[in-house]
């Protein structure tokens, strides 16, 4: 880890108490002139270190500042990391990056127009989330990237769980559950070239809501927050796991592996669902009743096969692909 980690770490560990500038340069093994540049570092990028002369330093205040140069020093591969104050959209701003000689991140502290899946928004206050693109050229076919939102899906639940100590359940195909309320939508686009027929970019949109806020009353009864957690965390944290986690699935990639650990953590799988959308009928906010059915298996490209309850195809199995299709839990 770097200066600037350790150092917040150590602030983190003793927030009441002034540390002095030799102390932490024992500690971290480093000249008190060393400390002193970290600590002005930190202090550029946002961070509220008091200085008190003769007595040391603390962190007046844990405030959640997102750090570019934090989050690369955490995070195990080759990357350029971005991070912005505000975005109309990190998916959208990754579409301009030219230069993917190593996968970009880039992250905004807030969208003005954050995007779901079938042209949802993604609400994106300011200091409130986690909104942050992972974009890269990849080196493989259409078969694996497939599977692209399924692997985003786990490596969020991996980075969850070793952050903050809370595990999320899955909804296929996109979402991530506390309590039964979403905490994290996942929006992946690609680009390919029309007449080699080769992906091009890959973006795979990330959207946390990680601390209390007031949602918009069109999602207030189904959003959520991440509330308690066992462990402290901080955003910078948490992006640079889900970073790790993902590249770590996709260089390692295990299809029977993979799709093992999404389904033990769906929570839809042998529960009863209601799908909407193409023949499905409109989409939930559009009115639309769609069509009850039974969740049964997750398919080797990540389709979800379904049992349906009523209709033409009563008792009928089908396996339906994400494209213009929804699904909520038939007690929603």
């Amino acid at each position: 880890m770097s200066t600037k980690i350790n150092l917040l770490e150590i602030f983190t560990k003793n927030s009441s108490t002034y540390i002095s500038g030799q102390e932490l340069a024992t500690k971290l093994g480093i000249s008190r002139n060393s400390v002193w540049k970290a600590i002005k570092k930190l202090q550029d990028e946002g961070y509220n270190i008091e200085s008190k002369p003769s007595v040391g330093y603390r962190l007046l205040s844990e405030a959640d500042v997102l750090s570019a140069a934090c989050i690369k020093d955490l995070i195990n591969i080759p990357c350029k990391v971005n991070a912005f104050h505000k975005l109309t959209s990190t998916n959208d701003y990754a579409k301009t990056v030219d230069d993917l000689s190593v996968p970009n991140i880039i992250i905004a502290n807030e969208q003005t127009k954050g995007r779901g899946r079938l042209g949802r928004s993604f609400y994106s206050p300011a200091s409130k989330g986690i909104y942050f693109t992972i974009v890269f050229e990849p080196d493989f076919g259409l078969e694996k990237a497939m599977l692209v939102t399924t692997l985003s899906a786990v490596a969020i639940c991996h980075a969850f769980e070793e952050i903050t100590g809370i595990g999320p359940k899955i909804k296929w195909v996109n979402d991530l559950y506390l309590n039964n309320k979403k905490v994290c939508g996942i929006l992946t686009e690609a680009e390919s070239n029309f007449e080699t027929g080769r992906i091009t970019r890959i973006l795979v949109g990330i959207g946390i809501n990680c601390f209390e806020q007031r949602f918009p009353e069109d999602i207030k009864d189904r959003a959520t927050f991440i509330e308690n957690p066992p462990k402290e965390f901080n955003r910078n944290e948490l992006i640079a796991s889900i970073v790790n986690n993902f590249f770590n699935l996709l260089n390692d990639f295990d299809r029977k592996k993979l799709l093992r650990d999404y389904k033990s953590r769906s929570m839809i799988l042998g529960q009863p669902i209601r799908i909407y959308g193409t023949s499905h009928g409109d989409l939930p906010e559009n009115g639309g009743k769609g069509i009850k059915a039974r969740a049964i298996d997750i398919d080797e490209n990540g389709g979800l096969v379904v049992e349906y309850m009523e209709g033409p195809m009563f008792r009928q199995m089908e396996t339906i692909t994400s494209g213009e299709v929804t699904i909520r839990k038939e007690n929603y």
